[in-house]
């Protein structure tokens, strides 16, 4: 395949994957930095996001109308992608019941940090208040533990095109299915790096919004590689002094 086949190859996949112009949505924002990491296989420092439909095969398997099921979850899908790519964010790929996100850090890790969280506590409460009633509706049975369980991670990223589609490679994916697997619904959860940067310099609490604040906690979760426990941070998200989820 000659250079040019491979790059409108890579420019087309940027149509799906990649963030968009805010004033072009036909068009990718991808920085020149970022367009040469790819084609140079080069690493890059990675906010990643997972997030799983907690109990997905149940709310399958109740279901009434199966076509039904797989709209709504197409419209989920869709939207989490635009609402992602409108907050800086690269989607990587849908897993089945959940998805693989990222943010690719180029300025201030900081402010990076504050979009993800923003949007995370965005989807989870969209999920909440539209698409869990939706699916609520399409059963026969509502077993309990529905929603949105999210993990975090960060770390050195490349991004490569696997089986013909761009795919983000590194040690933060695993981190963010670990974090993501010790979360109940509507939780989030940040892996000891993205915790520890996120406080350099600053207390427990921060501010998104005038009236969405955050609180991190410090806690030792169990995971696969640390089944006696590892260093992690919970987040929960406040609005005008209220907790948002439980």
């Amino acid at each position: 395949m000659n250079r040019l086949a491979v790059e409108g190859n890579i420019e087309n996949q940027f149509q799906s994957h990649a963030p968009l112009d805010r004033f072009d949505p036909t068009r990718t924002n991808i920085s020149l930095a970022v367009r040469q990491a790819i084609s140079e296989t080069t690493a890059i420092e990675a906010i990643v996001l997972t997030v799983d439909i907690r109990r997905s095969s149940s709310v399958l398997k109740e279901s009434i109308d199966i076509a039904q099921y797989a709209k709504m979850l197409d419209d989920f899908v869709t939207e989490f992608r635009t609402v992602l790519h409108y907050h800086g964010g690269w989607f990587d790929k849908f897993t089945g019941d959940g998805f693989i996100c990222y943010w690719l850090v180029e300025t201030s890790f900081a402010e990076c940090m504050d979009t993800v969280l923003d949007f995370c506590c965005s989807v989870m409460d969209n999920f909440r208040t539209y698409y869990y009633p939706s699916f609520v509706a399409n059963m026969r049975n509502v077993p309990t533990g529905i929603g949105l369980s999210i993990g975090v991670d960060a770390g050195p990223c490349y991004l490569a095109t696997i089986v013909g589609d761009l795919t983000i490679i590194g040690s933060p994916i695993v981190g963010a299915v670990r974090m993501c697997e010790t979360c109940p619904p509507y939780h989030l959860t940040l892996n000891a790096y993205p915790g520890s940067r996120l406080l350099e310099g600053s207390a427990l609490c921060g501010r998104l919004s005038n009236d969405l604040t955050y609180q991190l906690e410090a806690k030792s979760v169990p995971t696969k590689e640390y089944p006696d426990g590892q260093v992690a941070y919970s987040v929960e998200f406040h609005r005008k002094g209220q907790r948002l989820f439980y």
